[in-house]
């Protein structure tokens, strides 16, 4: 599944929608090799080599299942590597799945890696307009008259999923405005435990290198 459902209002989290089979067997053959360390016993090489796979680890931790798109009720939330992107529904104009996701507002740019379309079919297929989410249409413009958008179920195809997130976003961005949400600025926030970690890991691997 590369999105979990929620009844209108409630959050929704997209997941990645490639590389988290690979990225879940990077994690497992990290942390593997650390407990094989911690068995063997103390040393140097041994510390040195526990740390490069925690650091391993965290990168793939942090690039390949920690993205996110999560869509709640007053802001959609682009989660990267270290930093997530707090865009609020009321602001956003366009949204746009490419390689990765863009959300606009009318004054900037936001992007998001956790949902892309393959590049594969990028290079075979004109690539989609922007679709616009107005104020004041009772619904999003990229909506069908009277419907809603189909939900994927399933592992379905990548496409399918960028499709449903636009939809989806737009809805959301449609209702807010129509709520009376009024525009916001977006804020970035950062993933700090990770960026704590990391540091953490590599002045231990330098240090190791320095004895």
């Amino acid at each position: 599944m590369t999105a979990t459902p929620a009844e209108d209002g409630e959050e929704r989290r997209f997941h990645p929608t490639s590389g988290t089979a690979m990225g879940w067997i990077g994690v497992a053959l990290a942390a593997i090799a650390v407990v094989a360390v911690l068995y063997d016993g103390p040393s140097v090489s041994g510390a040195r080599f526990a740390l490069a796979a925690a650091l391993f680890g965290l990168l793939v931790w942090c690039f390949m299942l920690r993205p996110r798109v999560v869509l709640g009720r007053t802001e959609v939330e682009l989660r990267n590597a270290f930093s997530s992107w707090h865009v609020p529904l009321a602001s956003v104009r366009r949204v746009m799945v490419r390689a990765i996701t863009r959300v606009s507002t009318d004054d900037a740019h936001f992007d998001g890696i956790a949902v892309g379309r393959p590049l594969r079919t990028l290079t075979r297929r004109t690539p989609p307009a922007p679709k616009v989410g107005l104020p004041g249409l009772g619904q999003s413009a990229a909506l069908a008259a009277g419907g809603e958008p189909a939900q994927p179920r399933g592992q379905l195809d990548v496409n399918a999923v960028a499709d449903f997130l636009i939809e989806r976003v737009l809805q959301a961005a449609d209702r807010a405005r129509e709520s009376g949400h009024a525009p916001g600025t977006p804020r970035r926030t950062w993933a700090w435990i990770e960026l704590a970690t990391l540091a953490a890991l590599v002045i231990g691997l330098v240090v190791t290198f320095l004895l």
